[in-house]
């Protein structure tokens, strides 16, 4: 059930949803299914955060978190960019097996496919609360959002912060900016032209019928089986601030519930065209760092990073809770200063520059990643094993006593042993799957990970130029030890047999495994569910007011709900004639 509550964002933040704030010790043993809080950045590089060596960004919460736990310096994402990530991530399945395209735009009609098992619904079938707080990107048709798909609530912008605009609340000293109310469609060609689109998604409809939701963000909350825009266009000033309430508030009230909260963070992705620098932060983050617009962003998610972990503090729950901490996919390098940092991964052999997101050099998919749970993880441990955003889904129902759906392919690996002994990695092969190599099935193996070494078989920039920058390798793979050279500066040999035996030795071992994959591998197949009321083509995006083409700021639709000018723009929406005289007392007081 859609629908927008006029005072919905003022309850949100000004109301608490506390329960008893019990602080008894009487809690669960820390392994009887204990609490789990993911906190996934996004497009956050391997070298923008403190505990990977950047010299001058402030992320004290995140890198005391890091240091206090281990340390997983091998951490590869499930996708090079959003979409794909998250759907490896939310299933331990490869995202070309489950079907989707590397990223969903705001206003499609398609999403990460109902018969796909969640983490979420994995762990609420165990007596889970669940809870997510930012951005999804897996659908943002109803039947696609977070409530459907085993989370209990939910608050964010269903996809990219920069497909759509948004407001800020000036600060103080700052002067008011009028809010964009002839916002542009979302940068749909540059998605295309990357090959991350979806086949049916035509950025050429966009053009013909667009669907007006795709102007501005919203922000959106799910609860109890109602589905609010609270705000659109939403507002970038306040945002991580309604974030970190949704969340403490979250823990606070199911502290003596075994609990899911999954944080996927809106930072640092990039805004639309209409912020400065293309990134935003709340009043008391603005100018707070030496990094600029990016660095203000993340000491912003920071703070969130926080005030979540004090929270844990406070309520004596830190013991039963288990914190792992990754990105979706690396940084948005042609974006500059606010794209971030890929630190040494650099793809360095490459004869161009941006080896980041949407590329699988390791600047593009490897990320800066931990996992926190005192008590139980050594603090000051690093592992250098091989893990994966696949591997969420199959660990978490592991630790919770859960067994994995025995009808399907699971790609990811249960990594227990790494994060609490110093266990190996269960990847003998990580296939990694891209967007250099499309054939008649999907998305291809584009690299392949097998111990110390990272085999290529098509390497492409993330964005710029991508399709001209194409190299495919025929016979054999481009070959690195990436452990010796994570740079990947020196290839141990260019698409010939290596000359060393034991290099020769591997070669063959990922050969025969890449054979196998694509031999026995099935690709995923989208099928958008049936239209519900209110959808159709041009009408599949959250919308708060079609009537006001999706714009309820200021004077407009949401917060008009009920006044004469909504009425009367109501009727001339319809063509309708005002009845006359009124048929009800309602339409009698709105003619005064």
């Amino acid at each position: 059930m859609m629908m927008c509550h006029l005072f919905a964002t003022v309850l949100l933040i000004g109301l608490s949803m506390k329960t008893a704030a019990s602080t008894s010790n009487n809690h669960r043993s820390p392994l009887d299914k204990p609490n789990f809080i993911l906190l996934f950045m996004d497009d956050l590089g391997y070298g923008d955060v403190g505990f990977t060596g950047h010299p001058t960004t402030s992320t004290p919460n995140i890198d005391r978190l890091a240091f206090n736990g281990k340390v997983l310096t091998t951490w590869y994402s499930g996708c090079a960019v959003c979409t794909g990530s998250r759907a490896a991530l939310m299933t331990g399945r490869q995202f070309t097996r489950v079907g989707v395209p590397g990223v969903f735009g705001p206003t499609g009609r398609a999403g990460l496919p109902l018969n796909e098992t969640t983490v979420a619904e994995q762990l609420k079938a165990a007596g889970y609360v669940n809870a997510a707080v930012g951005k999804w990107h897996l659908g943002q048709r109803e039947m696609y959002l977070p409530a459907n798909r085993g989370f209990d609530e939910y608050l964010g912008i269903p996809y990219s912060d920069d497909m759509g605009s948004a407001y800020t609340t000036p600060c103080e000293g700052e002067e008011e900016r009028d809010v964009d109310h002839d916002a542009q469609q979302w940068d749909c060609q540059s998605y295309a032209d990357a090959r991350y689109l979806h086949p049916d998604d035509k950025c050429s409809q966009l053009e013909d019928d667009p669907d007006p939701a795709g102007k501005h963000l919203p922000l959106v909350h799910q609860a109890d089986g109602h589905t609010t825009i609270l705000e659109q266009p939403l507002d970038f000033t306040t945002l991580a601030q309604k974030y970190e309430t949704f969340a403490t508030e979250f823990i606070e009230k199911n502290q003596e519930n075994p609990f899911f909260l999954y944080v996927p963070f809106s930072h640092v992705h990039v805004t639309s065209y209409d912020q400065p620098e293309k990134q935003y932060a709340g009043c008391a983050w603005k100018g707070s760092t030496t990094r600029g617009a990016f660095g203000d962003a993340l000491a912003e998610a920071d703070s969130t990073v926080g005030a979540i972990h004090a929270k844990l503090r406070e309520l004596e729950l830190e013991e039963n809770t288990l914190i792992l901490f990754a990105s979706d996919n690396g940084p948005w390098l042609p974006m500059g200063l606010s794209g971030g940092s890929a630190g040494l991964f650099t793809g360095r052999y490459a004869d161009y520059w941006d080896t980041g997101k949407g590329s699988t050099w390791e600047g593009g998919i490897r990320s800066p990643s931990f996992a926190h749970w005192k008590g139980t993880i050594q603090p000051f441990s690093r592992s250098s094993e091989v893990v994966s955003s696949l591997d969420v889904m199959p660990t978490l129902s592991s630790l919770a006593g859960i067994s994995l759906p025995p009808d399907r392919v699971i790609d990811g690996r249960d990594m227990s042993d790494i994060l609490l002994r110093d266990g190996p990695s269960h990847h003998d092969f990580l296939m990694l799957y891209g967007f250099c190599h499309l054939g008649d099935g999907g998305y291809g193996i584009s690299a392949v990970r097998h111990a110390k070494y990272k085999a290529h078989f098509c390497t492409s920039p993330g964005f710029v130029n991508h399709r001209n920058n194409t190299q495919k390798y025929e016979q054999y793979p481009l070959l690195f030890n990436v452990e010796k050279d994570p740079s990947e500066s020196m290839p141990i040999s260019t698409g010939e047999m290596p000359v060393d035996p034991d290099d020769q030795a591997a070669m063959e071992r990922i050969m025969q495994a890449y054979a196998m994959e694509v031999a026995t591998f099935t690709y995923g197949r989208l099928t958008p569910e049936p239209d519900g009321p209110d959808e159709g083509p041009g009408r599949y995006g959250l919308c708060c007011d079609r009537l006001r083409d999706c714009d309820c700021s200021g004077d407009h639709g949401l917060f008009n709900v009920g006044t004469k000018q909504h009425h009367d723009r109501y009727h001339d929406a319809l063509g309708e004639e005002e009845p006359n005289p009124p048929a009800t007392i309602a339409q009698a007081n709105l003619r005064k």
